[in-house]
């Protein structure tokens, strides 16, 4: 008790004898949730934080930039509670903006704060934003711009100071965003609307105006010429009897890229007939292929088909390494317009077939196979496809030889790559009965065997080595495969005649007793073990027995060349990864590594039960595995953030290799982070959606938007999400017809909008963010991509209401019979904008059918022959401007005044 005593005056001594410092609590706190707001329209900023006390003029502020005007007072009334202070904008003035800042706007930052109570010194130790400050958009008008109802699947609307990720937009009649229809920002100036498959320009499906009557670029809905219930941004009409066209998609039509013709299905086709002079539909591809002759020809057709023929030399897709790949209708012509088909807002059209590179195979007649001794051949050429999936369709490469050998029987096929196949003859198996050359005859790589194949030598088969007097013989053993280090298996040599003490030499060069030891031995076989720290080779390759010596001096095998005794596989590696997964929703999972056997790979992997997934595909560096449904691949204890997922050993051709340390022990490689589906929020804390109900999911390309586009590869974007990847073969053209030799009035082509800024060939999403989550890796690959946090509305402030006469109204004329806003709703806006008027002339394409060829045909002669008008243009003027000159001069003659003649009209007239 008395050291206790003494210890606590001990403490007050020295607190008494000396300052302590302590860092003071701030009087004054200031929230950071900064706010968006209208330069000119947004009527009050508001901040929040604590002890702004409830004087306002006990409270002190000033800003980044200054808010005075120019004769250096301020721009805003100010009111305050003890958590809030409100700026209300004072009329005739604007929140301050810079030219540079753009779309982005500019930062108003909170540098000084003084509240009396607190005393004279600035409550911050550091400038805070408290608002970004935007310029209010502006729109367009579009009564001259036509759409069809269905038919046109994409138009522009201009404007300025558009946002890209926070446009919001009100129609009447309604569309709903992702529903209706998908938006994108092009530009500053211009907005891109995609209609989405299957729905309509105007919801209730009567035609009209399309009138936008509220815009929200971020700081708050404004409305739009409200007094006539919003600005028309384009003139619905009904679908023209062409627009009625159809494509039935046929991705299991496998074909070669030269075979000779196509059949493509549908509906609508036949409307071409009632358009005298039209031809054959029109068809727009996704990789430039034209039609009318360049590439190919419509030989017949009707309602429901199109028969297409190739033309001599063309193919239907050109660039082999891309193939296999979809042949992707994107729009018909029958005779009233390009139609898109299939995902029109992504350009995702119909796969009509799917394209085979035509198979080659390269002549190698020097190349000498021992008729059973050679254990392997190489096989070089063009157009080899790898069994299972390709591009969606299960194919299979088949070779014919000549002499007869039969797959799985006599050889085992692997293909490497378009160019590169390897055939092992398999044990107790010849290459040919005689000795002679070896041909491949045909060649099928899913579609069928190749017409317009041309066989080739690829071998010549020599006889065997003769068996040594002494009875010595070794059996070709190729399959035997094993990994560079010591595992499970041993080397077995078979053959005749084989003892303990038998001396071998092996290419790569292998020592006894050093490399390796003789485990054991009879005159069939012998077995060896490989030591500690040694290799059967440094590098992945055949093992081959040069000579054997049992004690009657050395026997070379095949003649010099050797023996395969064994198929060395590099050691498998597995790359450590602490990439997240989700527990439920990731449904494709990518482990990368070394050595993995694309003839057959299996991986053990912890906490995941083998029956929870599947393999999608094996490559020499990836493994890509898939969850299945209603499985996970592991669930998050309690109380912990994360699980690892860790890959324990792998099975390939050379048996199982367990990961282990220096010390032997087992040492598993974490290849991902399991997190539960929770994991995958927004910036606003919203789990996102992941699943895979769009119509496209599966197909193996993403669809939703998450993982960007090709061209954003370099920033994460995927090379095969949307259109872009298919782009690869003719380039130039996207019609099949060209402008110079056919007048195509209603062309709905990609690149060609001169009404908007921009051109409208963006490619949208073809489905909702969410709904292809297996094509798109799961939630978790997305969240860099989710949308940012909107702007919410304050509503703490409501005592600092807009006063009577709703100031923000005033510059806005509504003319004097203006009874009321037609667009009065329950939700609220921030203030009124008025369009414009445009300053181009809208495209082709939006004009309506009569006006363009109406004008050509009254035109006539004039119209056919250009040159001939212009000539007779200068005639009439040369004429009409010596009858005026006379006519001018005669009022100085006294015969006729200048007001009543033809070249001046009269004097009223001309005031008029």
């Amino acid at each position: 008790m008395a050291r206790g005593l003494v210890l606590v005056a001990l403490v007050a001594w020295v607190c008494g004898g000396q300052e302590v410092e302590m860092e003071a609590t701030p009087d004054v706190e200031i929230t950071p949730r900064p706010q968006l707001l209208y330069s000119s329209i947004s009527p009050k900023m508001r901040i929040n934080g604590k002890g702004f006390g409830k004087d306002p003029s006990q409270v002190h502020v000033e800003f980044i930039p200054k808010l005075v005007n120019a004769k250096g007072k301020p721009i805003y009334n100010l009111s305050c509670t003890d958590s809030v202070l409100v700026l209300g904008l004072k009329k005739g003035e604007k929140w301050p903006t810079t030219a540079s800042s753009g779309s982005a706007g500019s930062t108003l930052y909170l540098s000084s704060i003084v509240v009396d109570e607190h005393g004279p010194k600035n409550q911050l130790s550091t400038a805070v934003p408290v608002a970004t400050v935007i310029e209010p958009p502006s729109v367009v008008r579009g009564e001259d711009k036509l759409v069809y109802m269905t038919a046109t699947n994409r138009f522009l609307i201009n404007g300025t100071n558009f946002r890209d990720g926070t446009m919001s937009l009100v129609f009447d009649p309604p569309l709903l965003k992702d529903i209706d229809y998908v938006l994108a920002v092009r530009s500053s100036s211009c907005i891109q609307l995609a209609l989405k498959t299957g729905r309509k320009w105007r919801s209730d499906g009567e035609p009209g105006p399309l009138k936008l009557r509220r815009i929200d670029s971020g700081a708050g809905a404004l409305r739009i010429d409200p007094k006539f219930g919003g600005v028309v941004v384009a003139e619905v009409q009904v679908d023209l009897g062409g627009h009625g066209v159809a494509v039935e998609a046929n991705p299991s039509l496998i074909m070669y890229q030269t075979d000779p013709s196509l059949v493509v299905k549908g509906e609508g086709f036949g409307h071409v007939k009632q358009v005298e002079g039209f031809g054959a539909p029109r068809l727009r591809w996704g990789n430039g292929l034209l039609g009318r002759g360049v590439n190919y020809s419509a030989s017949e057709y009707d309602d429901t088909r199109i028969e297409l023929v190739l033309k001599p030399g063309s193919m239907w897709r050109r660039n082999g390494a891309n193939l296999p790949a979809p042949l992707t209708l994107l729009a018909v012509d029958a005779g009233s317009g390009f139609v898109a088909v299939g995902a029109t807002e992504a350009r995702k059209g119909v796969r009509v077939a799917t394209i085979f590179e035509a198979p080659a195979v390269r002549a190698n007649p020097l190349t000498s196979l021992f008729r059973t001794h050679s254990a392997q051949l190489w096989i070089t050429g063009q157009g080899f496809t790898r069994p299972g999936l390709v591009a969606g369709v299960d194919a299979e490469m088949k070779l014919d030889f000549e002499p007869a050998l039969r797959l799985g029987t006599d050889y085992i096929l692997t293909v490497f790559n378009r160019t590169h196949a390897l055939i092992r003859l398999r044990e107790g198996r010849a290459w040919a009965a005689q000795p002679g050359p070896l041909y491949v005859t045909a060649c099928d790589t899913g579609p069928g065997p190749y017409v317009n194949f041309k066989p080739a030598a690829v071998a010549h088969v020599v006889p065997d080595a003769e068996s040594h007097p002494s009875g010595l013989l070794v059996t070709r053993t190729n399959h035997q495969v094993l990994y560079q280090t010591p595992a499970i298996r041993h080397l077995e040599i078979r053959g005749q005649s084989l003892s303990m003490d038998a001396k071998l030499e092996f290419s790569p060069p292998l020592e006894r007793n050093v490399d390796y030891k003789v485990l054991r031995a009879t005159s069939d076989a012998m077995t060896l073990g490989l030591l500690a720290g040694k290799m059967w080779r440094k590098t992945a390759g055949q093992l081959l027995l040069m000579s054997i010596d049992t004690g009657k001096g050395p026997v070379d095998m095949a003649h010099g060349t050797g023996i395969v005794v064994a198929d060395v596989a590099a050691n498998p590696t597995v790359a450590t990864s602490t990439a997240r997964v989700t527990s439920t929703t990731t449904k494709r999972l990518s482990i990368y590594g070394t050595g993995f056997s694309i003839d057959g790979t299996e991986l053990t992997l912890e906490p995941t039960s083998r029956s929870a997934y599947e393999y999608e595909a094996v490559y020499e560096n990836e493994v890509v595995l898939r969850l299945k449904d209603g499985k996970s691949w592991g669930t998050v204890p309690a109380g912990q953030a994360s699980l690892e997922l860790v890959v324990t050993k792998i099975d390939t051709a050379a048996g199982e290799y367990i990961f282990q340390d220096a010390a032997g022990k087992p040492q598993p490689v974490v290849v991902a982070v399991i997190v539960p589906d929770t994991a995958a929020t927004s910036a606003t804390g919203e789990q996102l959606r992941c699943d895979d109900t769009c119509m496209w999911a599966n197909d193996g390309v993403c669809d939703d938007g998450s993982r960007g586009r090709a061209k954003d590869a370099a920033a994460g974007g995927d090379k095969r999400a949307g259109a872009w990847w298919e782009d690869d073969d003719l380039g130039g053209w996207y019609s099949d017809e060209r402008e110079d030799a056919y007048d195509n009035k209603y062309d709905y082509g990609y690149y060609d909008d001169q009404y908007g800024y921009y051109g409208d060939d963006a490619a949208m999403p073809a489905c909702i963010a969410g709904t292809d989550c297996t094509d798109c890796g799961g939630p978790l690959s997305a969240v860099e991509f989710a949308d940012t946090a909107k702007q919410g509305d304050w509503d703490d402030d409501e005592w600092f209401d807009d006063d009577s006469e709703e100031w923000w109204d005033d510059d806005y004329d509504f003319g004097d019979g203006w009874n009321g806003f037609v667009d009065d709703g329950k939700d609220p806006t921030v203030g009124i904008i008025s369009s414009s008027q445009p300053t181009k002339k809208p495209h082709k394409r939006h004009l309506p059918k009569g006006s363009k060829a109406g004008a050509d045909a009254d035109a006539g002669f004039f119209a056919t022959y250009p040159k001939t008008a212009g000539f007779l243009s200068l005639a009439a003027l040369a004429v009409a401007l010596a009858y005026c000159s006379s006519t001018f001069y005669s009022k100085f003659t006294g015969d006729r005044t200048p007001s009543d003649t033809p070249c001046f009209g009269k004097r009223k007239q001309a005031q008029a």
